[in-house]
């Protein structure tokens, strides 16, 4: 059949045919019907986007006290820096010394973009040709295909580092054997390897590399000339390793360390940095990414390529106001772990229960779990059916492993920062009995 003529450019047509994410429809008519014990005992439970709901309420009642307390400065009114207001910039990169990368950090390295995927986006349009690869971990966050792609042209690579989950437990995946033989095998296709990307913690494994990890990782992206960014997104939402509930589950694999003590020491034009406000300090409503590169050509570039980018003044107002109360932050940062946390176990008891293969989460707002044993096929469409299955008998809506460019069949992410901790033990539950009444039916069948 001829495709109507829409008048729009080839892309246009892809992008007004083409969900973004395939999950994304039904997440609108979940967040449209939220479950209530009260007034919507029946409602759903969206349990597939990484918002964290879990802190929401701390930085609402703070944000509202700084607009309610504090004059609004002239300069929010107006233009101004296009790598954001060098006063702002300031206050991250102190917090970002403080709390996130415990290393000296110059707002002069910093850039911000109305959030993490306009920061990705920008990234890739400075540093990339159309055509040039950025090598990603699979799996991996769907979205990173259109931030990294849709208008630099860059292709993603989705570099396979294992098949079933025990293969890798909590360890970090990649390693210099892999990238040497995805570095020989794309040059033989003529293909020009230019960035690795690596999440750490990731999405949505909840993997970790450690500072060894990483320089390992450096050295050899530095030696082969290719960019490496780590994305640290979740960077102080990390998972207590040595809770008596789930320690053996961890192999002594290190403590988090950022990348950018890795780029303060090696100083190279190779070596970035992504972080965002969304996920950490659950504001992914305000879009603040922040950038942070010691290659000055890439910071320039960086801002002249951020107009259409740029956050909002009022925006950066009010975080540059909220860094500067260092007791909150601290005592912040303290209460977003122990909720994390709560969440993170009542997740996995259930898993337990089940006796669902999953990957101990060191950080992030995920856990990745393996439902294949309740495949009736193990084919796309099947994982397909079970997950919409699930959401329709339970409410409890997870992200379907299509699109992390995972090979195995089966995998979901659980979100376990979306809903409340009550809310969350309802999801649980529902799940639970109806997965092991699938399991009875399926045996019997």
């Amino acid at each position: 059949m001829m495709q109507e003529n829409t008048g729009l450019s080839l892309r246009g047509n892809k992008l007004a045919t083409n969900p973004a994410r395939v999950d994304f429809e039904i997440f609108l008519e979940a967040s449209q019907n939220i479950y209530n014990p009260t007034d919507n005992p029946d409602g759903a439970f969206p349990l597939n986007v990484a918002e964290n709901h879990l802190t929401a309420s701390i930085i609402k009642d703070q944000l509202t006290s700084i607009i309610q307390q504090k004059n609004v400065p002239d300069w929010v009114l107006g233009y101004t820096d296009l790598l954001g207001h060098p006063d702002v910039r300031i206050q991250v990169a102190r917090f970002m010394e403080q709390h996130l990368c415990k290393c000296p950090i110059s707002h002069e390295t910093i850039g911000l973009s109305a959030g993490a995927s306009a920061i990705i986006e920008v990234s890739s349009f400075i540093l990339a040709n159309p055509g040039d690869v950025v090598v990603i971990p699979a799996p991996s966050y769907p979205m990173y295909t259109n931030d990294l792609g849709l208008k630099s042209g860059m292709i993603r690579y989705d570099l396979q580092t294992h098949y079933d989950l025990h293969e890798i437990g909590s360890k970090a995946p990649v390693n210099i054997e892999l990238l040497d033989k995805t570095w020989d095998e794309l040059k033989a296709a003529g293909k020009c390897f230019k960035v690795l990307l690596i999440t750490s913690p990731d999405n949505p494994t909840g993997c970790m590399y450690a500072e060894r990890e990483l320089r390992k990782l450096a050295e050899w992206c530095m030696q082969h000339k290719v960019h490496m960014i780590v994305n640290e997104i979740y960077g102080l939402s990390l998972i207590d390793t040595e809770g008596a509930l789930h320690k053996m589950n961890y192999s002594d694999e290190g403590t988090y360390t950022s990348f950018a003590k890795i780029m303060h020491v090696a100083n190279s034009d190779y070596l970035h940095l992504w972080y965002a406000f969304s996920k950490d300090f659950a504001m992914s409503g305000l879009r603040v990414g922040v950038v942070h590169s010691l290659n000055k050509a890439f910071i320039k570039g960086y801002g002249n390529a951020n107009v259409p980018h740029l956050v909002s003044n009022i925006t950066q107002w009010m975080i540059g106001e909220l860094l500067k109360d260092d007791d909150f932050i601290e005592q912040y940062i303290i209460e977003n772990k122990i909720r994390l946390n709560q969440s993170y176990q009542l997740v996995i008891k259930t898993l337990n229960k089940l006796e669902v293969p999953y990957i101990p989460s060191r950080g992030s707002f995920f856990i990745w779990a393996d439902f294949s044993k309740y495949l009736q096929e193990n084919t796309d469409q099947s994982e397909e059916q079970l997950w919409l299955d699930i959401y329709k008998n339970t409410g409890v809506l997870l992200t379907p492993g299509i699109g992390f460019q995972h090979q195995k069949n089966g995998l979901f992410r659980i979100v376990f920062t979306a809903v409340s901790f009550t809310h969350l033990e309802v999801a649980m539950n529902r799940m639970s009995d109806y997965l092991l009444g699938r399991k009875i039916s399926i045996k019997n069948s």
